[in-house]
């Protein structure tokens, strides 16, 4: 019955009965109420349905296609057994970078620079990975980074020499696939572009990873870094920092 319907039939007993003054009114009110509250429930309920799907439907968004990647990965914590130079578990003071790449789990240490590299004011971490099922091992020992900018990069030459650093970028092939690890000095923001497209990977002062098309990376990618008052630069690729076993 319609909500006219409803209030004709109320007014009528009204008429004829004596009725409290405006009963048809309530009653028109409460049933508009309760039909939205049943219309609010059935779409949460939907949108419980669609999350729910979402969390145990595979991921079938773009990685692999042409042009396209996997969105950005942050927030990995560093794996067990993952120990520094000394022997010992690693300090989350020692930790630069840490990233799910793959099946596996990037992890860049702090190095003490090497002199020569200290006074260019560079600075130095060494890579390990822990995948998914194996013991720990150590890529690199020593990488160096934040030791030059591209030619004619005013901004990257000013970030740098205020010494907070550039950040760092390490790329990592696992198969057919390539993912990128990038860390920026708090206050940044980070997005890698792969043959002209864009992946923004947001604030990424412990580590953020993004899967890329790319078969050069050196050449192909380019990761590029943004400071609070808008000015933008590119973090260049160390020596080694493409990642292949």
């Amino acid at each position: 019955m319609r909500d006219h319907e409803v209030a004709a039939l109320l007014d009528h007993a009204v008429a004829t009965v004596e009725l409290p003054p405006g009963l048809a009114q309530r009653v028109v009110t409460g049933s508009r109420a309760r039909r939205r509250r049943r219309l609010l429930l059935s779409a949460g309920m939907v949108a419980v349905v669609v999350a729910a799907g979402a969390l145990l439907l595979p991921h079938l968004g773009p990685a692999g296609s042409e042009g396209g990647g996997a969105g950005p990965i942050a927030g990995a914590g560093v794996p067990a057994g993952i120990v520094g130079p000394d022997g010992r578990p690693v300090t989350q003071a020692q930790v630069v970078a840490v990233g799910r790449v793959g099946t596996e789990t990037l992890v860049l240490i702090r190095r003490e620079p090497r002199a020569e590299e200290r006074v260019a004011g560079g600075q130095a971490v060494e890579v390990l990975t822990a995948p998914d099922v194996g013991e720990p091992r150590r890529l690199l020992d020593h990488l160096s980074y934040d030791l030059a900018c591209v030619d004619g990069d005013v901004v990257c030459a000013a970030v740098r020499s205020a010494g907070s650093g550039l950040g760092v970028a390490v790329a990592r092939r696992s198969g057919s696939r390539l993912y990128v690890l990038v860390q920026a000095p708090q206050g940044r923001t980070v997005e890698v572009v792969a043959n002209g497209v864009p992946h923004p990977l947001g604030a990424a002062p412990r580590g953020a990873v993004v899967e890329v098309v790319a078969a050069e990376p050196y050449e192909e990618v380019q990761v590029w870094a943004s400071t609070e008052d808008g000015r933008r630069y590119q973090i260049p690729w160390a020596p080694g920092a493409v990642l292949i076993d």
